[in-house]
């Protein structure tokens, strides 16, 4: 009996018994389904937060060191920190740059000597909080309500890309306006409970940009008090390839430390330089992400484990239900490794229709929960971006899924090899008296 064979009786099993199938892919199906679905929409979430973080660099990241004095010690050689920082960004494979800070009255200005942004002209890149504090608009109060408040960034937003704010703004850059993460409660949606993710995603504060060659003077919008070399205040710019790479850096021993044991001075030994993102706050959502995945994995892998031992003991009960079936396949002289091979094409075909299956619900499940609160979502990311939200779109793929198909693939090898016993010609016989 050739493959072909045993596929062309598995499509026949299948066929066979159409309604005994559909039952059982959906029951497998939907059991792994929900699984699916949150994959589906975690990832699409952390795509879309991540992706409005780094558009302005086009997917690179930006990342600020700063000597951390507290823990350098009184005798901190400043030089030689930053020689150091500069030596780390380029060991996890990051290009240090120079940059000078201008002062004005509103605040300070950062000048690169390399332009990372994917703004087009010459001017300021700077969030929607510093073009409303340069127009001298007052954004509306929380009691203002959640459209008002939107509306209000909205407008700003609009008037300063159409080039109405009096001042040189080529590029707006995402940074919490109204709050610094992205939950839902800051729309009114407190009982929510996807504030447990949403407030995950960090949105943090993006510094001020001049891009380009664009003269400080009247008219440009920043009008200079001082400027300096970052290096001389212990300050070092650096940009990574992609956010990964950034991530490493961040984690550095020497880099990393969490803001309430920097507080209290709990930082681990080794630790020197306050490192963080320059642009929204990718690195500490990225990091946030890895306890929120963690969390998920674990759960997931449970629950899979559950669906898996229900995939298998259905499989084999419909091995059981086929007894006289198999009798006949060996009356016709099939041996006891091509009966195996006919019921494992079977089932895998089976597994098949309940990945199709459960993926398409999984991904009904994910828009679903994106379109329930789509409103909410698009509002939020507006209030915490400051920034156009466009299309929100909350469905992403990981290796997860992959896992998850594999898992349903297993089931049918595995319930083959728990039900071996039942495919013996002997044992069969004894079976049918």
């Amino acid at each position: 009996m050739r493959v072909l064979d045993c596929l062309r009786l598995g499509v026949a099993g299948v066929k066979a018994h159409k309604k005994r199938a559909l039952t059982v892919v959906a029951i497998v199906g939907l059991l792994f389904s929900v699984l699916m679905a949150g994959a589906f929409f975690l990832q699409g979430l952390e795509n879309a937060a991540l992706g409005k973080m780094l558009a302005p660099t086009g997917g690179k990241v930006l990342v600020m060191s700063n000597v951390d004095t507290k823990f350098c010690g009184e005798e901190c050689d400043m030089a030689k920190e930053v020689a150091e920082i500069r030596r780390n960004i380029e060991r996890y494979g990051g290009e240090a740059i120079s940059a000078t800070m201008i002062s004005d009255e509103g605040g300070m200005f950062y000048r690169l000597e390399k332009n990372v942004f994917e703004f087009e002209g010459e001017g300021l890149a700077i969030p929607l909080s510093t073009v409303a504090k340069m127009r001298g608009v007052q954004l509306p109060g929380w009691d203002a309500g959640v459209e008002r408040r939107v509306e209000a960034v909205q407008t700003i937003f609009e008037e300063a890309m159409a080039g109405d704010n009096g001042s040189r703004v080529v590029g707006i850059l995402p940074g919490g306006v109204y709050t610094g993460d992205l939950s839902l409660s800051s729309v009114e949606q407190s009982g929510n409970p996807l504030n447990m993710i949403f407030g995950q995603i960090v949105t943090g504060t993006s510094q001020n940009f001049m891009i380009g060659t664009a003269e400080v003077s009247e008219g440009s919008g920043v009008d200079a008090v001082s400027e300096a070399d970052v290096s001389e205040m212990g300050l070092v710019f650096a940009e990574f390839p992609d956010l990964k790479v950034a991530y490493n850096y961040y984690r550095d021993e020497a880099n990393y430390c969490l803001d309430l044991d920097r507080a209290f001075g709990h930082c681990k030994d080794g630790y020197k330089y306050l490192t963080m993102s320059a642009i929204s706050d990718p690195l500490t959502t990225y990091d946030n992400f890895q306890l929120v995945w963690l969390v998920f994995g674990i759960t997931a892998a449970v629950l899979a484990v559950i669906a898996l031992i229900i995939a298998v003991s259905t499989y084999a009960r419909l091995i059981g239900k086929d007894m006289k079936i198999i009798a006949l396949y060996h009356a016709m002289g099939a041996t006891r490794g091509q009966v195996r091979l006919v019921y494992l094409s079977y089932l895998l075909i089976l597994s098949l229709m309940t990945v199709a299956f459960s993926l398409a619900v999984g991904l009904g499940m994910a828009l679903l929960l994106g379109a329930v609160n789509g409103e909410a979502i698009s509002q939020v990311f507006w209030m915490g971006f400051g920034v156009e939200p466009g299309k929100i779109w909350l469905v992403g793929w990981n290796w997860m899924i992959w896992v998850m198909v594999a898992v349903i693939l297993l089931s049918a090898v595995l319930a083959i090899l728990l039900s071996n016993g039942q495919f013996a010609s002997k044992k069969l016989a004894r079976k049918m008296k």
